[in-house]
């Protein structure tokens, strides 16, 4: 009977042993896996030149901006809750975080677990840096943009019953901003004392930017308009899209209008298929760059200028006109204006074109006082 009594506790001591080992594996294998992360920053964010408010809303009253997709990998049937740390950090305002949050104790299920900026903000205590998030708010409101700069999101999730199981990421986002675009020529900023006069009927339109696409447009002032801004809702006298050409084919492959290119620096002669400027006439012209935002295309305004098309017996046309046949120097070119001339009873317009590209009559006279140029045919219109 001893004997049966070892062998029957022995068997059973076996058996426990047995039970005891699978329960330990069990909970073992319930605790490899580590968590992982995997944080997506929102299509809204990606490729984006220029970041609008509605894109960066970090502390709308409303539902804020997704900004993110942060993807908890790993998770088991021992991972019961999970508590998800997150800043924001710019090199722009080093002091402080712009946003800094610790969430509630999350439930969560296998496998995985995601959440974005709305949802963690609604389940978690939020810091701002105040200062810094009204300077962002007040630039993006002005400008149209997020300040350029990088801006850095870095997580940590740890699980709620066994801190030693978390992991971090972190991602950075860069904004480069298109900041320029200055008007060159022709004219001058409308407000000015006056508008400049221009000399001819092709003025070239000069304009400095880093970006890569824009709409001219060009109106006519009329008696009645009160503002600037009144003069660019009139009817274009022209319109176009002007783009670099280096990216010419890519934007007409996108389905975008480009309607004219330009090599180096922008410029664009006034386009003979538009509706024609007259003599003693004013005009406004504007350029709009045009930027790929997240939410679609963004326009970015230049300022509103003014030329005046000088009438013929302008005073000041006039006299650059006698500088321009003085320049010449030619009795042949007299000749052709004298009484039985070829030309008598007209008067020079100042359009001149050289090798097909419009000068103006003052860079006519420039290029006269500097070298000698003898004319070799004379065409009438």
């Amino acid at each position: 009977m001893k004997i049966d009594r070892r062998l029957f506790s022995g068997q059973m001591l076996a058996r426990s042993g047995w039970a005891i080992f699978f329960v330990l594996l069990t909970q073992a294998s319930a605790f490899a896996q580590p968590l992982t992360l995997t944080l997506m920053l929102a299509p809204e964010l990606q490729n984006a030149q220029i970041i609008r408010l509605s894109d960066f809303n970090i502390t709308g009253s409303g539902s804020v901006s997704r900004l993110f997709d942060l993807r908890v990998n790993g998770i088991t049937a021992a991972t019961k809750e999970v508590i998800i740390r997150f800043q924001l950090t710019s090199d722009r305002f080093p002091a402080a975080p712009l946003v800094s949050t610790v969430s509630r104790p999350i439930a969560v299920t296998p496998p995985m677990y995601t959440v974005t900026y709305d949802e963690l903000k609604r389940r978690s205590q939020v810091d701002f840096d105040d200062q810094a998030v009204q300077q962002i708010t007040d630039a993006i409101l002005q400008t149209g943009k997020l300040p350029a700069g990088t801006y850095t999101f870095t997580f940590s999730v740890v699980d709620v019953r066994q801190p030693n199981n978390q992991a971090s990421t972190d991602k950075t986002l860069t904004i480069f901003n298109p900041t320029t675009l200055d008007l060159i020529s022709p004219g001058a900023p409308v407000g000015n004392n006056q508008c400049v006069a221009q000399f001819g009927l092709l003025p070239q339109f000069k304009w400095s930017s880093n970006a890569d696409r824009f709409l001219l447009t060009v109106c006519e002032v009329l008696p009645g308009n009160s503002s600037p801004e009144e003069v660019m809702q009139n009817e274009p006298r022209a319109q176009r899209f002007i783009c670099r050409e280096e990216r010419r084919l890519e934007y007409q492959q996108r389905g975008l209008r480009c309607d004219d290119s330009f090599l180096g620096s922008p410029s664009f002669i006034y386009p003979p298929a538009g509706l024609p400027l007259q003599f003693g006439k004013t005009y406004y012209w504007q350029v709009q760059a045009i930027i790929d935002a997240p939410s679609g295309e963004t326009r970015l305004p230049s300022e509103i200028w003014c030329f005046q098309i000088s009438s013929l017996n302008n005073p000041g046309n006039n006299m650059l006109l006698q500088q321009l046949l003085n320049a010449l120097n030619s009795g042949d070119l007299n000749a052709l204006f004298e009484e039985s001339g070829p030309l008598q009873g007209f008067t020079p317009t100042g359009v001149v074109t050289m090798n097909g590209r419009r000068l103006e009559l003052v860079e006519l006279l420039n290029l006269l006082r500097t070298q000698p140029i003898k004319p070799v045919a004379v065409q009438v219109e």
